[in-house]
């Protein structure tokens, strides 16, 4: 059982690093600045005032999951911090001939610009994606007891009143709610539905890796934390819930399936 465990992660951790990252372009720009934050440009329109560092790009087999794009953000991070870019920006996303190809931005920002990038986030909403991006297929979930479905490429927005709760659930158990509630104007918040809407599996619950930087992030979706194909369930002994994903990936993949 043991080794079966740890094959099972060797193949997470693989399934998260082999993909490359290829720099298609890199500007040569180069600055001394300390880099603090990687954020999502929020109007991709309008990005003259920034200074262009590279383009990235994966390409890899379509695994037809919306956390398999999350990985390779995780990936392409590692590589825009080595550029000391600290905002990017979605250039183009394909799937064709079951290869799927993820191309982005890297821009150097800086405090100014990154606080009025900020002054544009998405507020007081959350946005539920389900696992699957295949065109065809449909996703579900229960909101404060009420079974809602949505197409799984799409994107389910709530648009939420202050002061009010947002049960949201993966099936009819109480057990499995996480309760979203803003009390006062806050960024949105992005979830990702697990494969599997088991109420409970094995071995210890894991944090939330939204809240722990991307470093926590990683290593969650190398175990299959947040984003991973039913890894997660494995080494996990609460109820399986919606599974939250930092805002910078979650208002990124709402450009790509929006």
């Amino acid at each position: 059982m043991k080794n079966g465990i740890l094959l099972f992660f060797f193949f997470s951790f693989k399934l998260l690093f082999s993909q490359k990252v290829e720099i298609l372009n890199k500007s040569g720009f180069e600055h001394n600045y300390a880099i603090k934050h990687f954020n999502y440009i929020e109007d991709i329109n309008d990005t003259s005032k920034l200074k262009y560092i590279a383009t990235l790009q994966v390409k890899d087999k379509n695994h037809s999951y919306t956390g398999t794009v999350v990985r390779w953000m995780v990936k392409m991070q590692e590589t825009a911090k080595k550029l000391n870019a600290d905002a990017f920006c979605l250039k183009e996303y394909t799937e064709k001939d079951s290869m799927t190809s993820l191309t982005i931005n890297l821009y150097f920002a800086g405090d100014y610009y990154s606080k009025i990038n900020s002054q544009k986030m998405s507020k007081n909403a959350v946005y539920i994606f389900g696992t699957s991006i295949k065109a065809k297929d449909t996703a579900d979930f229960y909101l404060n007891g009420a079974k809602q479905f949505f197409s799984s490429p799409k994107t389910f927005v709530i648009n939420t009143l202050l002061n009010t709760d947002y049960n949201l659930g993966v099936n009819k158990e109480k057990i499995t709610n996480l309760l979203v509630r803003y009390k006062s104007e806050k960024k949105s918040r992005y979830f990702i539905l697990p494969k599997s809407k088991a109420s409970t599996a094995n071995f210890k619950a894991m944090k939330n890796p939204a809240n722990k930087g991307s470093a926590g992030f990683a290593a969650a979706a190398a175990i299959g934390g947040p984003i991973a194909v039913g890894v997660y369930l494995m080494a996990s002994s609460g109820p399986n819930r919606v599974i939250e994903i930092p805002y910078r990936y979650g208002r990124f993949l709402y450009d790509i399936y929006k």
